[in-house]
Formats: C-alpha cells, sequence, structure tokens
C-alpha cells in the first residue's frame, strides 16, 4: 500500500510526499494517482477535513472524464 502525504502551505500544495507500507504503486500506477492528486486535491483535503475534524458524512465522488 502506498500513503501519500499532502504537504500544503497557506492554501497551496506545496509538496506531495510518498510512503510506501507493504507492496508499493510503481510506474504508470504511481504516476496516475500523482496526476489524480495534483488535479484533486483540494477535493480530497474538503472532504478529509470534513469526514476526521467536522464528523460530517461525506459522498463519494463519481469522476468520469480522464485526467488528460
Amino acid at each position: 500500500m502506498t500513503i501519500f502525504d499532502l504537504i500544503i502551505v497557506d492554501g497551496e500544495l506545496i509538496e506531495i510526499k510518498k510512503r510506501d507500507k507493504g507492496k508499493p504503486l510503481v510506474g504508470k500506477d504511481e504516476r496516475t494517482a500523482i496526476e489524480f492528486i495534483e488535479k484533486y486535491w483540494k477535493e480530497i483535503v474538503e472532504k478529509w477535513v470534513s469526514f476526521f475534524v467536522y464528523k460530517k458524512r461525506v459522498r463519494c465522488t463519481d469522476i468520469k472524464t480522464k485526467l488528460k
């Protein structure tokens, strides 16, 4: 499993750090995951805060468009 840490400073995504636990993402899968995070990081953070901080229920987002 690969864990991505998003480093955000003053409301901007500064860095994406990768930590591997067990079998890591490699090659195309890793690049796709990073591209996804770079495109949707604001929505990811918003849902994370809503769920873990405010204990709100969040809905899944159905993404039907390609990244590129």
